[in-house]
């Protein structure tokens, strides 16, 4: 049973990383160029170029790990998990691109000289409404410092572990580098994003909100409402769903090396429910951009047509 989750789970991540790798660049050449500016597609097609670039060398780093994964089975595993390189593909390289293909601040015509919409932007102080409070910061410290004292434990009990397969003298140095291996990728990369993930919500905060002429409520409060969801899901999507995740997937095959076939299957699995989930978000908020911008024109409009009316009133 062991075997056929584990030759299931290898064919799963043959189709699953791959996809997960291409599917920001695939997003990016389906979203429709409306930027106007000659500079703007410019600087988007040079960001497109680097997505190529990336995603092709993240392909190519993986395949190189499957063909030595042929003769040392560390690197299939390490390949396995090739797929979260979806994230900094997504959100370091694909959503600047996306967002500068789709833009919030373009002026609508009003049809007439002299009344064309004036544009105008929030200068409110916006880390001050921050929904991530300072006590809000210990939930991803503990859960980092949790998962990360998981896996380090496992150094303490003896390789191989009694509940493995005997009659293997090598398996003990398998199961210590895979141990090894496990800790100083968690430890890395979820220390990383950690260490990052304060200056990435500061930059949602900080990111430019244009405003009708009249600086109307309705427009603040939509802004607030979107602001709010885009923080709070990269918090705990970020910095406490992603690492317990993976910190589960990384732990229990070097506590239950029996069942590793068993716990890859439902890793894949379960990265493949993240990778949908932050799609989907991400797809969620862009579209609620879209309904702010679309509501910014109608207050501009409705401008236009009270400035038109006032002027038939004076004549």
């Amino acid at each position: 049973m062991t075997d056929l989750f584990g030759t299931i789970g290898r064919f799963v991540s043959l189709i699953f990383v791959p996809g997960m790798i291409v599917f920001p660049l695939l997003f990016l050449l389906l979203v429709p160029n409306r930027a106007a500016e000659d500079r703007v597609r410019r600087a988007i097609r040079a960001a497109s170029l680097r997505l190529a670039l990336a995603t092709i060398l993240a392909l190519v780093s993986w395949f190189a790990l499957l063909l030595v994964g042929l003769r040392h089975p560390w690197a299939t595993r390490v390949a396995s998990f090739w797929w979260s390189w979806f994230f900094p593909l997504w959100f370091f390289l694909a959503m600047p691109a996306i967002t500068a293909k789709l833009p919030s601040d373009a002026p609508t015509p009003s049809g007439e000289v002299g009344l064309e919409p004036v544009r105008t932007a929030s200068l409110a102080n916006r880390e001050r409404q921050n929904p991530v409070t300072r006590g809000m910061w210990w939930i991803p410290v503990l859960v980092y410092v949790a998962v990360l004292a998981v896996i380090a434990a496992r150094g303490l009990v003896s390789f191989p572990m009694e509940s493995g397969v005997p009659g293997d003298p090598s398996r003990g140095d398998r199961e210590r580098s895979q141990w090894i291996l496990n800790l100083g990728v968690f430890a890395g990369v979820f220390g990383l994003s950690l260490a990052v993930l304060p200056r990435s919500l500061r930059r949602l905060l900080i990111e430019p909100e244009p405003m009708d002429a009249g600086g109307s409520e309705e427009l603040t409060r939509l802004y607030a409402i979107q602001r709010r969801r885009r923080v709070l899901g990269l918090f705990w999507g970020g910095g406490v769903l992603l690492p317990v995740f993976m910190g589960t997937v990384l732990a229990l095959p070097i506590w239950f090396p029996a069942a590793a076939g068993l716990f890859g299957l439902l890793g894949g699995m379960g990265g493949a429910a993240i990778g949908i989930v932050g799609a989907v978000f991400g797809t969620w908020m862009s579209v609620e951009r879209s309904r702010i911008a679309a509501a910014r024109k109608r207050l501009d409009a409705g401008r236009v047509i009270e400035t038109r009316a006032q002027g038939a009133a004076k004549t």
